[in-house]
Order: structure tokens, then sequence, then C-alpha cells
């Protein structure tokens, strides 16, 4: 589980002092997380999850996830007040791939 955060972090640019800093919580806590030193609680589960987009189930267990579910969970971190465009741009694409056929 530790390498997985670790790894993720790292794929996502994020230094480990910044990483720190979007979780609220101290480099050195990050630190001994990453290293398996300290367990996670489940707020600090779901923290790290919703910060690199990852799914709990990949976190703990390391079943990957595909695509679409990806896109979901990315979907869904999605603030509120950009949902409208959203739904504006994936009805042009739709519109797209209907001129297409």
């Amino acid at each position: 589980m530790h390498t997985r955060i670790r790894k993720a972090r790292e794929g996502m640019g994020y230094t480990r002092e910044k990483f720190a800093e979007k979780l609220d919580v101290s480099v050195s806590y990050l630190a001994e997380l990453e290293r398996g030193r300290t367990g996670i609680s489940v707020k600090m589960l779901i923290k790290v999850c919703n910060v690199l987009g990852l799914s709990a189930d990949y976190v703990l267990f390391g079943t990957e996830r595909d695509a679409d579910a990806m896109r979901a969970d990315n979907i869904r971190r999605i603030d509120d007040k950009y949902i409208p465009l959203l739904d504006s741009v994936i009805t042009e694409l739709l519109s797209l791939t209907d001129l297409a056929e």
C-alpha cells in the first residue's frame, strides 16, 4: 500500500512537501507513511485517494482500475460549478461523433 501511494505521488509530479501540504499533514508523517512505518486512518486514506485520483481498492489491495472507472473518479472530483461546462463539452463531442457516423 505504501509503495503505491509513493509511486502515485511521484507519478503526479508532487514532491513529498507539496503532497503533505495538500493532505494537511507534516512531511515527516508522510515520509513515515510512504515507508510503511505508520498506519493510515480511513480519513487520511480518503484524502490520499481524492488528491491522487485513486480508488481505495487500488491503494489498499493493488487492484488496477480500468480507464472508465478512472474517468468516472476524475469527473466526481470536478468542482460542481464546472459541471455545466463539462456537460456542454460532452454534448458537443457527442454531436461530433454523431456527424462522423
